[in-house]
């Protein structure tokens, strides 16, 4: 005989409560709720303990959890006042409705969720399509979703905190990475009148009982909201969410390194089609039976219809934002020649709008300070020297600072041409063979640099970090914020205490005094250094106190920066190597290249840095299809533009390898130490590892397209077989809001030799490995899929 189980169900109790909240009836408490609007709920206890707020609130012994005679008709009346202005009342409403079980669904606008097909969105750069939200969806714009996730956060309601953190680290994009930046800085989420969406909870509109004065605190918060847009934002409210708060700043920071050159050449474009509708009105004034005169610019064809926001421009990121991200490492450009043509244009774009002494302070400290000169050619050098701004007619670098890099390019070019010298030599003795072939002896240890603090001399050195070895992930979780974090990201609990300020750290700990700011204390992924994005540049200072074992190791020679691009992930098939473009830096030759690497049935992807012989011929790099370089339609559109070299070869495709598959792949050999292994490895789930290869027969792809191998100019060369070097590869994610990030400490590079990692969240995040037959995101084809942007940072010791 079946036991049937008697009274209602479990569905049956929740509609039951959720149509107790919507009435209001059997109420025990009555909550009077004062913020940006006035309202009283009748709730039920038993409901709202579920918060850590209310369940602090009502059994933690304040007054309110004292009891007391109710009366069984009049709830008791607690005042709550919410002195946070991004609690909005469709966000509270949401929260309360999600206790009871119920509330409308919300509505993400798919205009704003990047695919990997579409990584800058699906209608960039043009305006998305009209659409009707559902009748019974609340509509989850940017600003709503800022306003739930600190709702929640401040209700201590960390399944809804979840859920709308992940939903707006998915919608970073261009029309929303600004407004989820201010966010993480303190800035509040404005009115819900500027993003024209309903004030009250879709379908939840009469749960409240407004309360309605004079001059309302609801009026004060759009008093607040609209004096926050004048210039003096230092004067303002700041709400900061702890590591929720920089969580999103990584992940925006993240997205404004990888995309920030992409995104400014849209708004290039934006201000030339203005400029041209302009002259055509002009034109059309003078001979109004003509057409207008001269060439219609790129994308005119649907001018009309163009949107991109400012980013770049005035209006979009401060000054010292700008000159964060140009200074980064981790910013995506080619190399510190581009970086420059890159920083002129952004100025000279902000320039056009008017002087403002402020900016000006920031574009002198960034010509100075973030740009490595001494990596440059003389013919760049010379060209830099004579390179005015048309604004104000000053040279961009002033010429101390030009003569300064040369001679420190002079320098590490004798170091290692005519006397490279141990750093473990004695002063007077001979360094043996082995040591004199693999260091340079330029390195200090923070002992060393305390020792010299009393010397005037040392006041202008600049010291740059030597990483250890490390495998962080900055920014986005990757949406899972449920599980146990791995490879340096957080879960949701963890987000949550009170000890996660120490958030994904960086290889090295700072030991010096940033140069020309404070280092602030705790995390680098903090405001205080734009989550991440500022490099490891200090000044010599007698404030040197933070390291006291002296065990931090600096040079006072930058470290070569550049970035790669790899396309046709989906095509490359096990053993073959995808080659970058090949640069040169202090005396040899790199190159980046990718591999897929099977090992006990896993499939990783593998990254690596190749010293390149100079005796061997140049490998052909990666690069785009020429269908994705050509324009669509027909028409003259904007096309998202790719790292190509100046002056680069030709582009062909190809269907054939360049060179015959041999039977000798290409080993991955383990290091002889442990120099290279992170000092925390990763869990399986993106399990990571280091390993080096020696030269090889190399197999090429057989896909997409490549182009033609350019071999960089050599001012000089190594001549030691043996060098010792340390490197930071950091690989974005397809949509950008991540980055992984793998360093590693000085290590010995022998001519031919790599060293890397694979990691196998690399593979989930650009290549399928679940089925025999390759299966992209919903809409892309292979011809559309994303390209891995990866930065390098490299540097001798």
């Amino acid at each position: 005989m079946n036991a049937k189980k008697l009274g209602p169900s479990a569905a049956d109790i929740q509609n039951h409560l959720y149509t107790s909240f919507l009435e209001g009836s059997t109420a025990d408490v009555a909550l009077c709720v004062h913020g940006t609007w006035d309202a009283v709920y009748k709730l039920h206890r038993v409901v709202l303990i579920q918060s850590g707020f209310f369940r602090s609130l009502f059994t933690a012994g304040f007054a309110e959890s004292a009891p007391r005679i109710v009366s069984s008709t009049v709830p008791e009346e607690i005042v709550i006042h919410f002195d946070d202005i991004n609690i909005t009342r469709a966000a509270f409403e949401i929260c309360i409705s999600r206790l009871y079980g119920g509330g409308p669904t919300l509505d993400i606008d798919p205009s704003l969720t990047p695919t990997f097909s579409q990584p800058l969105t699906p209608s960039f750069p043009y305006q998305p399509p009209p659409r009707k939200v559902p009748s019974d969806h609340h509509p989850a714009t940017p600003r709503f979703l800022l306003s739930l996730l600190a709702t929640a956060v401040y209700l201590s309601i960390p399944s809804l905190a979840s859920q709308a953190l992940s939903s707006v680290l998915s919608t970073i994009g261009p029309h929303t990475v600004l407004k989820y930046l201010h966010f993480a800085i303190g800035r509040p989420v404005g009115h819900h009148c500027e993003s024209d969406e309903p004030e009250a909870a879709v379908g939840l509109e009469s749960v409240a009982h407004l309360i309605e004065y004079e001059q309302s605190i609801s009026d004060s918060g759009l008093d607040a909201s609209k004096e926050y847009k004048m210039e003096d934002v230092a004067k303002q409210p700041s709400y900061h969410y702890g590591a929720i708060s920089d969580k999103i700043g990584e992940a925006c920071a993240c997205w404004l390194a990888k995309w920030g050159v992409d995104i400014f050449h849209f708004e290039e474009q934006q201000e030339s089609l203005a400029a041209w509708r302009e002259r055509s009105i002009h034109s059309t004034r003078k001979r109004s039976k003509s057409a207008p005169s001269g060439s219609v610019p790129i994308a005119a064809v649907k001018a009309e219809e163009y949107c991109v926001p400012s980013i770049w421009s005035r209006g979009g990121l401060s000054a010292k934002w700008i000159a964060a991200i140009i200074s980064a490492d981790t910013f995506f450009i080619r190399g510190e020649r581009e970086r420059y043509d890159f920083a002129r244009r952004v100025v000279e774009l902000r320039r056009k709008h008017g002087i403002i002494a402020s900016e000006e302070e920031e574009w002198i400290k960034l010509f100075d300070h973030g740009i490595y000169y001494s990596n440059m050619t003389m013919d760049d050098l010379i060209y830099i020297s004579r390179d005015i701004s048309p604004t104000t007619n000053q040279p961009f670098v002033p010429l101390a600072t030009i003569q300064a890099s040369l001679w420190t390019q002079s320098v590490l070019r004798h170091h290692i041409t005519v006397r490279p010298v141990s750093s473990q030599s004695q002063p007077g003795l001979v360094p043996s063979s082995s040591s004199r072939d693999k260091e340079l002896g330029v390195i200090q240890t923070g002992a060393d640099i305390l020792i010299a603090a009393g010397n005037p001399a040392n006041d202008s050195k600049i010291y740059f970090s030597v990483p250890g070895n490390s495998f962080v992930r900055i920014g986005d979780n990757r949406g899972d914020f449920n599980g146990i974090a791995d490879g340096g990201s957080l879960s949701m609990d963890q987000l949550f205490s009170s000890n996660t300020l120490t958030l994904s750290p960086l290889p090295s700990s700072p030991t010096l005094e940033s140069a020309g700011v404070t280092v602030a204390n705790g995390a680098l992924t903090t405001e205080a250094e734009f989550f991440g994005l500022r490099p490891s540049i200090y000044a010599h200072s007698p404030a040197i106190a933070s390291d006291p074992k002296g065990q931090s190791q600096w040079s006072t020679y930058p470290p070569c920066r550049f970035a790669v691009e790899f396309w046709g992930l989906d095509s490359l098939k096990e053993k073959s190597r995808l080659f970058s473009h090949t640069i040169w830096y202090a005396g040899s030759m790199f190159n980046t290249y990718i591999q897929i690497v099977r090992k006990k049935g896993q499939v990783q992807l593998g990254i690596y840095l190749h010293r390149q012989s100079s005796i061997e011929p140049i490998p052909p790099s990666s690069a785009p299809t020429l269908s994705s370089e050509l324009q669509k339609d027909g028409q003259d559109l904007p096309v998202v533009p790719t790292l190509r070299n100046r002056g680069s070869g030709s582009l062909s495709a190809v269907s054939s390898p360049l060179m015959q598959n041999t039977s000798q792949s290409s080993s991955t050999h383990p290091p002889p130490n442990d120099a290279g292994v992170p000092s925390s490895p990763p869990p399986s789930s993106v399990s990571s590892s280091l390993g080096s290869s020696l030269p090889t027969s190399l197999s090429y792809p057989s896909f997409s397209a490549i182009s033609s191998p350019i071999a960089p100019l050599q001012p000089y060369r190594d001549p030691r077989s043996a060098i010792s070097a340390y490197f930071i590869i950091t690989c974005a994610s397809a949509t950008g809001s991540s980055q992984i990030r793998f360093a590693s400490a000085p290590d010995v590079f022998s001519v031919g030799q790599s060293w890397g990692w694979k990691s196998s969240s690399m593979t989930e995040e650009y290549i399928n490995v679940g089925a025999e037959k390759t299966t992209l995101p919903s809409g892309a084809s292979q011809s559309e899929y994303s390209s891995l942007r990866a930065t390098v940072v490299l540097g001798l010791v």
